[in-house]
Order: structure tokens, then sequence, then C-alpha cells
């Protein structure tokens, strides 16, 4: 697997948009904090480290992504 691609996410653990919301925030969050782990590894001269935690992050920000887009369809008005 490449940096740019990503397995697909299991979103069905959310059932509203809001749910949807709150677990992409929660994505987002382990992001950042991969992403400060990443910086820190750098820092020190680690860079297969900080590699690991930046596809980590890159992990979570797609699943996040997946969340938006499943609360999006959640609150999309119905086509008539």
């Amino acid at each position: 697997m490449t940096l740019n691609e990503t397995k697909t996410h299991d979103t069905s653990t959310a059932s509203t948009a809001q749910q949807h919301h709150v677990q992409a925030a929660e994505h987002m969050e382990h992001a950042a904090k991969a992403h400060k782990e990443a910086a820190k590894l750098i820092g020190n001269n680690d860079h297969t480290g900080a590699q690991a935690q930046v596809k980590s992050a890159h992990e979570h920000a797609a699943k996040a992504q997946d969340h938006v887009i499943e609360a999006t369809k959640k609150t999309a008005p119905a086509a008539k």
C-alpha cells in the first residue's frame, strides 16, 4: 500500500450524521497526534519511525473523510 492508498473504513459504527461528525473529529485528533509524534521522531533523527506515524495520520484523515461523506449522505435532501 502506498501513502495515497487507503482501505475502505467501516463507518457502520455511526448511524446518525451527528455520530459520523463526532467520529470524524476523533479520527482527526488521532491524525494530529500522529503528526506531532512524527515531528518529535524527526527531531530525534528517527525518520523510519516518523514515516510510520505519517502513514497512521494519513489513514486517520482518510477515515475521517469517510465519516464526513456518510454524514453528508444522511443530511442531503432526498431526490424527487
